[in-house]
């Protein structure tokens, strides 16, 4: 950025896409439900369970972000976008889901969502920007193009789940974008916190 007001700008247009810690508890539960899949378990107590933990972690990092950098409000074309955005991309996960668990094809489309995914919410960020978009948003490139590079290996004949103890490529897929995810919101949080500070970025709410 060429100065410290458009830094501001970005990261008040984009808050809350960039408080990593968000990332976390979905990652945690992907990463979950891959496990719980491969060990074969027929109790359904253990995902209920990982969801509604899920859940409680993000409200709780909703008010931690809240209470030290304090809140912006999004426009309602924001929240319009990022609502349109979020319903494609579940129900492509869904139709990807199903094709990785039929073993259809030699990529695996989850991955390629997820992928996909994270390049979108990083072009939605960065879109606006003239230069060095990918040093503002970093984790959310290199996530994707990571779980990218795993979604292709198995048509150069790679079975890379199979040495991490995962029996299926959706399941090793959903681990690796779970794992991708924790270390991405991890990253995320502590470059917006290094971005910020808490004398900055607290303030009466903002509508942009």
């Amino acid at each position: 950025m060429k100065n410290r007001y458009s830094q501001i700008k970005f990261l008040a247009a984009n808050y809350s896409r960039l408080q990593g810690l968000r990332m976390v508890p979905v990652g945690a539960v992907v990463l979950f439900v891959a496990i719980w899949i491969n060990t074969r378990q027929g109790d359904l107590g253990g995902p209920f369970l990982a969801v509604a933990g899920a859940i409680i972690l993000y409200w709780l990092t909703d008010r931690y972000y809240n209470s030290v950098f304090g809140r912006v409000v999004q426009t309602h074309l924001q929240l319009r976008w990022d609502l349109v955005v979020s319903v494609v991309f579940s129900i492509l996960a869904m139709l990807a889901f199903i094709l990785d668990t039929a073993e259809i094809l030699p990529i695996s489309p989850l991955g390629l969502i997820f992928a996909g995914a994270l390049f979108v919410d990083f072009w939605l960020a960065t879109r606006s920007v003239q230069g060095g978009a990918i040093a503002l948003f970093p984790e959310n490139v290199v996530a994707a193009l990571v779980i990218l590079i795993f979604s292709i290996l198995p048509i150069f004949g790679i079975s890379w789940w199979q040495s991490i103890g995962f029996d299926s490529q959706v399941n090793g897929i959903l681990a690796m974008n779970g794992l991708v995810l924790i270390v991405a919101g991890i990253w995320g949080h502590i470059r917006i916190t290094r971005d910020l500070s808490a004398g900055e970025a607290k303030s009466n709410d903002i509508t942009l």
